[in-house]
C-alpha cells in the first residue's frame, strides 16, 4: 500500500482524472502507513492516547477535505507529521488557557464563599445570588458544572455518564464559570 502513496505523489494525473475508488485507495494507504506513527508522536507531545488519536483522525480527515489541493503537498510524511505538531500544540495552548479562566471562576466561586462566611448578616444574599445565577445556567452547563463541583466527579467520569467527550465537558465547565462570571460580578 505505502507504493500507492509514493504513486500519487509522483504521478502526472490531475485531480480531475482520479476517480472516487483511487482517493478511497490512496487515503486507506495513508491510513495504514502513517496513523499508528502519528498517533505515537501526538501521544508522546500529549501524554494522552485518546486526544491523540483524536487529533491524527482530524488531520487525516482534513487531508480528505481538502483533496483537491493534494496535488500541491510536496513531502506528505512532512505535512502530516508538521499538521500533527501543530494541533497538538494547539491543544495545549488551548488547555493552559482553559485551566487559567477555570482556575479563575473557581477561585471567584471560593472568595464569594468565604466572604458569605466572614460577613454571615451577607451570607443568605451570596448564597441565594450564587444559587440563582447557577439556575440560569443552560441545562448542559448546570448538570456537568453540578457533577464536577458538587458530587466531585472527574472529567472523564462526567464524559462517560452523560456520553459526550472530554472535551465537551472541560468546554461546559469553562462556559459554566464564565457565565457565572459574568452573572455574578453584574450583580455586585
Amino acid at each position: 500500500m505505502p507504493f500507492l502513496v509514493n504513486y500519487f505523489v509522483m504521478s502526472r494525473q490531475t485531480i480531475k482524472e482520479r476517480n472516487h475508488k483511487e482517493w478511497n485507495l490512496l487515503f486507506q494507504s495513508i491510513y495504514e502507513q502513517y496513523y499508528a506513527k502519528l498517533c505515537v508522536f501526538a501521544a508522546s507531545i500529549l501524554n494522552n492516547e485518546e486526544e491523540a488519536e483524536e487529533i491524527v483522525q482530524n488531520v487525516i480527515y482534513k487531508l480528505w477535505e481538502k483533496r483537491d489541493s493534494y496535488d500541491s503537498i510536496e513531502n506528505l510524511s512532512s505535512y502530516l507529521f508538521r499538521s500533527v505538531k501543530n494541533h497538538c500544540i494547539n491543544t495545549i495552548n488551548h488547555k493552559k488557557t482553559e485551566e487559567k479562566y477555570l482556575n479563575e471562576a473557581w477561585t471567584e466561586l471560593k472568595s464569594i464563599e468565604i466572604k458569605s462566611i466572614e460577613y454571615p448578616f451577607e451570607k443568605d444574599n451570596k448564597e441565594e445570588q450564587l444559587h440563582s445565577a447557577i439556575q440560569t445556567l443552560p441545562e448542559r452547563c448546570k448538570e456537568v458544572l453540578s457533577m464536577s463541583k458538587f458530587e466531585g466527579l472527574k472529567n472523564k467520569e462526567i464524559a462517560e455518564q452523560l456520553n459526550i467527550s472530554v472535551k465537551a465537558v472541560e468546554a461546559n465547565i469553562t462556559r459554566a464559570f464564565s457565565l457565572l462570571r459574568k452573572t455574578l460580578s453584574n450583580k455586585k
